[in-house]
């Protein structure tokens, strides 16, 4: 068997190697090479200056305790006083050691998703085991260096696949020197990670073409697997399978094979998702299919007196009613009284919740320079001076401004004639990634992961331009050639 699959087997290899070889040598590929190499350099040069421990009792420190706790092989686990105290300076010390529900001597937790810190547990693993440097804080940002430059190809290949070549180089060539995503390198925080799952799974899906209505089974099985990772990052990602529908339906598949593949691709990132959730299920005793945040974040949107930014209001996270209960209790029922609290004052305040959305989107595209607000730990670790971080902050906040300008006016490339069920599902997921997190509350930091797609539609607002301008100055060029050629 294995001797009579080998011939075939071997010049699909081959065939694949030589395209790869001719593409680094075209123009294409030295471009890119050269892109990612600035993408590269700019993000190590921050690494290697920003990166250190992250301070206060933020989401950093806890990706960073969990992602240190799994690689030593304690498990998923809030961290008590005395582990948290080997990682942590003086002041998450403090904060720790006032946090009662915090230090609950290392009780099973699913509060975050698990997807980052088993990503950092994995790395701190090698790190440990291998001859690599024990610096946890290094092998972080030099982990999101590579994420953040593969992100960028991706980006090249999914713009030339939609739209061009030159389309491609461009979207690349933003995120190679987006500052925002330069500085999240640095931090611990799951935007990065994120970022190239998303991007990762549009490609696979996107890079084939989709004319005759038909997808390989295999290319649908990886969709569905890296589907399924970015969900354990971001479960926002999850939506992508229904609007797979809706692109495949409008692209003419029909209701048999669309739901077909989509029943497929949801099996299969179902089967990525299931030993956590089995997991959820016996050490929180519920039905926890990701995490038990989402009452949380509900409730911080949806309540007297929201102001569509992030707070802790009492409302939300009053500890009287929990005092008592372990770990796992405490999250499951404060997450379900939250999500019935939030769900029953948005349908009791249907005005409030209309007017308060503008600011919500408001407090999610404000500014772009949450990167660099986290790499100094959220003011507890400033490390720049204040005229040097001013001058990024703008820097950083002018190019986002820009890029999402000229984001917005490429949304119309989506939809651009000749019509493409593939634009319009990278349009759709370009939507939901924007959109959803306005159900929750507002914060800078939930419009990163649209940036790599807007990156694509800017790109094609700026190659598009100029070759409409001449198409449209084409005419009356040709007319007043006439004229002269007239006796």
């Amino acid at each position: 068997m294995t001797s009579e699959r080998a011939p075939a087997a071997q010049p699909r290899a081959s065939k694949a190697w030589a395209e790869s070889r001719a593409f680094v040598r075209s123009w294409q590929g030295v471009a890119l090479l050269s892109i990612l190499l600035l993408a590269t350099v700019l993000r190590v040069a921050w690494v290697a200056y920003a990166a250190r421990e992250p301070q206060g009792l933020h989401d950093p420190s806890l990706y960073y305790f969990y992602g240190a706790h799994i690689a030593d092989a304690r498990g998923y686990r809030v961290p008590d006083f005395e582990e948290a105290a080997k990682l942590a300076p003086e002041e998450v010390r403090r904060l720790l050691e006032e946090d009662s529900k915090l230090l609950a001597n290392r009780q099973p937790t699913a509060y975050y998703p698990v997807g980052y810190p088993a990503a950092l547990g994995g790395v701190y693993s090698l790190v440990r085991h291998t001859p690599i440097p024990d610096n946890l804080v290094l092998a972080t940002g030099y982990f999101q260096v590579f994420l953040s430059v593969a992100t960028a190809a991706f980006a090249f290949f999914v713009g030339r696949r939609l739209f061009s070549p030159a389309v491609g180089l461009l979207a690349a060539f933003a995120l190679a020197v987006w500052p925002n995503l330069v500085f999240h390198t640095s931090s611990f925080l799951t935007e990065t990670l994120f970022n190239f799952l998303v991007m990762l799974a549009l490609l696979v899906i996107l890079s084939t073409s989709w004319q005759d209505r038909r997808l390989s089974i295999s290319r649908l099985l990886v969709f569905g697997v890296v589907l399924g990772l970015s969900a354990l990052v971001r479960p926002i990602s999850l939506l992508f399978v229904p609007l797979l529908v809706v692109a495949w339906l409008g692209g003419g598949f029909g209701w048999r094979r669309a739901f077909g593949y989509a029943g497929l691709v949801a099996g299969v990132t179902a089967a990525v998702i299931a030993p956590w959730a089995i997991r959820n299920a016996v050490v929180m005793d519920a039905p926890i299919v990701i995490s038990a945040n989402l009452g949380d974040d509900l409730c911080i949107g949806h309540y007297p007196g929201a102001t569509g930014h992030f707070g802790l209001p009492e409302t939300c996270f009053a500890e009287a009613p929990y005092e008592g209960l372990d770990r796992a209790t405490f999250e499951v029922r404060r997450n379900n009284d939250n999500i019935r609290r939030a769900i029953e004052y948005a349908v009791d305040h249907p005005t409030f919740e209309l007017k308060i959305l503008s600011r919500k989107a408001y407090y999610t595209w404000e500014h772009d320079h949450d990167g660099l607000w986290a790499a100094e730990s959220y003011g507890e670790d400033p490390f720049l001076n204040s005229d040097a971080r001013d001058g990024l902050w703008r820097l950083s906040d002018v190019f986002y401004y820009t890029m999402i300008s000229l984001g917005a006016l490429g949304l119309a490339g989506f939809v651009w004639p000749p019509l493409d069920a593939r634009r319009v599902f990278f349009l759709l997921a370009l939507l939901a990634l924007a959109g959803v997190p306005l159900a929750f509350f507002g914060d800078a930091r939930f419009h990163v992961p649209v940036l790599p797609l807007l990156a694509v539609a800017a790109a094609w607002v700026v190659v598009v331009t100029p070759l409409t301008l001449q198409r449209l100055g084409a005419p009356k060029e040709a007319s007043v050639q006439a004229q002269r050629r007239q006796p």
